[in-house]
């Protein structure tokens, strides 16, 4: 099915905040949902992957120290990203004044994926970042690299395993105001330019979003704490009028 941009953005906020969630803000975590689908990276799959996660996992605050000079770790004690990754990449930023780098390297958390939107801000303030994890169920190495004034990132992703467990739950994230360096695309199996994503984030605006139905029903689903039922009225179209008695 096909839904623009603003009905997903709309439909994300409602199935979130049906969360009844502390932590977090609805429009906010639509828009990293909305900008990580426009690119084709599967935003809409992802945030459906992450309600398992929603839904279950308590609020709590984020413990983040200094564990070295110019790096600090975040423990997210299970959480996802969604509801704590822009307070803690504010908190990073004051940290970065006066060094020409700084990395963040956040613990125990999920959907890493839906970093995207906040990493690409990153870029547009004029500074570079590689964000790099380790998938677990799907084996898989991938790393963001944008440099400042970047649109896009170019993405990179190699079938490798990660060597320490804790890496199955970690997000690293690179803040410089340098530019950085790619890696080699040998490196990788896998190479995803940044044009490629421009190009598909073009089709989304032009023609819309292609979301799966189920995908969009579980939504749904979760947005119904909030969302009022449909009645008739609403079915034939709100500028029909009522047949008279």
């Amino acid at each position: 099915m096909q839904v623009s941009h603003n009905e997903l953005v709309v439909l994300i906020g409602k199935a979130f905040t049906g969360l009844r969630r502390s932590c977090g803000e609805a429009d906010m975590i639509a828009n990293m949902v909305a900008d990580l689908e426009m690119v084709g990276l599967n935003g809409v799959e992802h945030f459906v992957k992450a309600l398992a996660f929603l839904q279950q996992e308590r609020d709590c605050p984020v413990d983040v120290e200094a564990t070295s000079p110019g790096l600090l770790t975040a423990n997210l004690h299970g959480c996802s990203i969604l509801c704590h990754l822009p307070t803690v990449l504010d908190f990073t930023l004051e940290k970065l004044i006066g060094r020409s780098s700084i990395t963040l390297n956040i613990q125990h958390c999920h959907n890493r994926w839906l970093a995207f939107g906040e990493l690409v801000k990153l870029a547009a303030k004029g500074l570079s970042v590689k964000a790099t994890w380790h998938n677990g169920h799907d084996p898989k190495h991938i790393m963001y690299v944008l440099n400042k004034g970047c649109i896009n990132p170019e993405l990179f992703v190699s079938a490798q395993s990660a060597t320490q467990p804790a890496c199955l739950h970690s997000l690293k994230i690179e803040i410089s105001t340098q530019p950085i360096p790619q890696p080699e695309a040998s490196e990788f199996e896998h190479h995803i330019s940044s044009q490629t994503l421009a190009n598909a984030q073009v089709q989304a605006w032009q023609h819309g979003i292609t979301v799966d139905e189920t995908h969009w029903q579980q939504i749904k689903q979760a947005a119904g704490a909030i969302l009022v039922e449909s009645s008739d009225t609403s079915r034939r179209g709100a500028g029909e009028s009522e047949p008279s008695l």
